[in-house]
């Protein structure tokens, strides 16, 4: 939508800024209504009787009973009126314990639980990690992402003569 500019030429039908305006000014007042006043109703799926939350005065009011559940003691502060939560159970850091080898003419596992996994080929022949050939040279590295999560077991094999890993973990 163009505005006119309210002075038509001759041959021109005419401008149509008025009705464009009118619309603009009705679209505004709209924008103004929703944005005055919004009553949201959350449903509850399992079929219980839904929850209206109202702006009573930059409170939520709550129409019906509401149950909390036993809240793990995290060391925070108990104040009155106030519910605890937890947002990470562990917020202090953790100290990881590296472990390291050089397997050579040897298959293994490195164990299930491992943070991260590193593997490199040392040797003059091909090694084998998870079942992938890891040529002389190369190196993968595996990490588990997110705190706390952990890695699968890992396979390895060096039992082709010449085959060499070094190989370091972080539990």
């Amino acid at each position: 939508m163009s505005l006119g500019n309210g002075n038509p030429k001759e041959g021109d039908k005419g401008s149509n800024f008025n009705y464009e305006l009118k619309v603009l000014q009705g679209l505004q007042r709209i924008i103004n209504n929703v944005l005055a006043g919004i009553d949201v109703t959350v449903v509850n799926g399992a079929g219980a009787a839904a929850v209206n939350i109202q702006d009573g005065g930059n409170s939520i009011t709550v129409d019906g009973s509401v149950s909390i559940s036993a809240l793990p003691n995290e060391g925070q502060q108990t104040m009155a009126n106030s519910i605890s939560v937890a947002l990470a159970s562990n917020q202090a850091g953790v100290q990881r314990t590296p472990a390291f080898l050089r397997p050579t003419g040897t298959s293994g596992t490195i164990a299930a639980g491992q943070y991260s996994a590193s593997f490199a080929s040392v040797g003059t022949a091909d090694a084998t990690v998870g079942g992938i050939t890891l040529k002389p040279g190369e190196s993968l590295n595996f990490d588990a992402g997110a705190i706390n999560n952990t890695l699968a077991a890992i396979t390895y094999s060096t039992t082709t003569a010449g085959a060499e890993l070094i190989i370091i973990t972080l539990a």
